[in-house]
Order: C-alpha cells, then sequence, then structure tokens
C-alpha cells in the first residue's frame, strides 16, 4: 500500500533499536536501525552532487530514501528545493518520517510509502525536475543475514533495470536524473540509459590513489537529450592509511556542492 503523511503522523519505531547520528557536521540529525540499513559516505555524497539553477530544477524525487539521508542532506543545502522520497521497508520508512520532524523539515521533505513496481505508487509520471537515487548494489551472492539490510543492498524484486526505470519515468522531459553505484556496474548503468537520456556524466570515486579501480560512480543525464557522453577526474576519498582526506572529511562535515 502506498501511502504519504500528510498530517505528518509519524509511525513508532522502538527506540532500543535506533542509533543518534549526524550529517554534515550535525546539520542534519539521523536516526538509523542499530542493526540494519544504515546511511554511508555515499548517500552525502549523491546528495551533494544536486545543484538548482532554476526554478525549474527545484521538485527533487528520491528513490529508495531509506531513512532520508540524502534527500535530507539535500535540503538542508539548497533552501528552494522541494524533496520527496519513496521508500518500501517499513522500519526505514518510520525512521524517516522521525528525521523529517526533528530536522525541521516538515513541508519541505514528504516521505512516501510505497513499492516502485506498483502501478498505484501514487506519484505523477513526470513530475518531478531531478530524480537521484542510490540504488542496490548486489545483483546476487549471499544476501547479508539482517533483512533490512538486505533489502536495501540486494535487488530482489525490483532489479537496476526496475530502478531505472522508475527513474526516468518519474523526471519531466529533459529533467536530470543522478545515481550512485558500483563502478563495476557503469556497463550496466550506460546501457540502461542509452537512447533514453544524454548529456551524461560520469563521476567516478577512488577509495585510494593507488587503486587500480574506482570504488563507486556518479552518473548524471537528462532525460531525452541525445549530447554526448563526459567523463569526470572524479575524487579520491581516502589516503594510504584508510583516513579521509581533508577536502572529504570538509565535504561529509559541511552543506557543499560537488560539481559534476
Amino acid at each position: 500500500m502506498t501511502r504519504a503523511l500528510t498530517s505528518f503522523e509519524v509511525p513508532d519505531f522502538p527506540e532500543d533499536r535506533i542509533s543518534h547520528d549526524f550529517l554534515l557536521g550535525g546539520a542534519v540529525t539521523l536516526k538509523q536501525p542499530v542493526d540494519g540499513y544504515r546511511a554511508a559516505v555515499d548517500a552525502v555524497l549523491l546528495a551533494a552532487s544536486v545543484a538548482i539553477n532554476s526554478r525549474r530544477d527545484q521538485k527533487i524525487l528520491d528513490v529508495g530514501a531509506a531513512v532520508g539521508s540524502a534527500g535530507l542532506c539535500v535540503a538542508r543545502r539548497l533552501e528552494d528545493a522541494d524533496v520527496t522520497g519513496v521508500e518500501l521497508q517499513d522500519d526505514l520508512f518510520a525512521l524517516y518520517c522521525r528525521n523529517v520532524v526533528e530536522n525541521d523539515l516538515v513541508g519541505r521533505v514528504t516521505p512516501i510509502h510505497g513499492d516502485i513496481n506498483d502501478r498505484n505508487i501514487g506519484l505523477q509520471a513526470e513530475s518531478f525536475d531531478q530524480v537521484i537515487s542510490n540504488p542496490p548494489y548486489y545483483a546476487g551472492g549471499t544476501p547479508p543475514a539482517n533483512e533490512s539490510r538486505a533489502k536495501a543492498h540486494q535487488e530482489g524484486s525490483a532489479d537496476l533495470k526496475d530502478w531505472i526505470g522508475f527513474c526516468l519515468k518519474m523526471v519531466r522531459p529533459k529533467g536530470r536524473i543522478t545515481l550512485i553505484h558500483r563502478a563495476d556496474h557503469l556497463d550496466r548503468i550506460i546501457g540502461m540509459l542509452h537512447g533514453r537520456a544524454g548529456d551524461m556524466t560520469v563521476f567516478p570515486i577512488w577509495s585510494k590513489e593507488s587503486a587500480s579501480t574506482p570504488l563507486r560512480v556518479i552518473v548524471s543525464a537528462r532525460k531525452g537529450v541525445a549530447s554526448p557522453l563526459s567523463m569526470r577526474r572524479g575524487i579520491v576519498l581516502h589516503d594510504e592509511a584508510g583516513a579521509f582526506l581533508p577536502d572529504i572529511e570538509d565535504m561529509l562535515r559541511k552543506p557543499t556542492y560537488l560539481p559534476l
């Protein structure tokens, strides 16, 4: 069943299963499961890649919002952003709602409880200026023992093709979709976008300077546009000892824009 919080009732979630964390140096308060899906650097980088250049960029959909980390960071950094987030899992949706309330973003961030495979999800096609998503990373293999973490990280009833198809369905013509995903799935992503979106930018994220291949990629493209692909140099996250580099540490602690 699809549900939007119009009166903003907040679903219950057991307090002993919640951790109280912060993003952007405390600018965003984040409640998330102690054991289950937990927001990582990817959500902050995805949020940092969002720009609003005109009124035609303001309406943003976060697909697979989990506890709301990416969308909340977007809303905190960009005062003109109007964010909607759709999340399937009951427990993550409950915490998403609490996070919206506790960050005083009711009216600017709207959680939707629903399944992207549900035709009655309650979202109008081509009604968003931008769509962002951090889809499940794994298409097979042994899923994590924790059910919530498994659903967040493993492709299930909705695979990557379904996620990208839904993003394209929801964004307006010439609107932008932006994904963060494993770098070794880049060929899949480009193939699924080919002929449907262009003006594509691929932004690699390297774990260390010495790494032979990137860890993640941010892929951004515009629906129905035929401009060629652009490959950027990207960013390196850690020094050789594994600590965040100073510019990355700064980005994680401040509402910063990551220019793609």
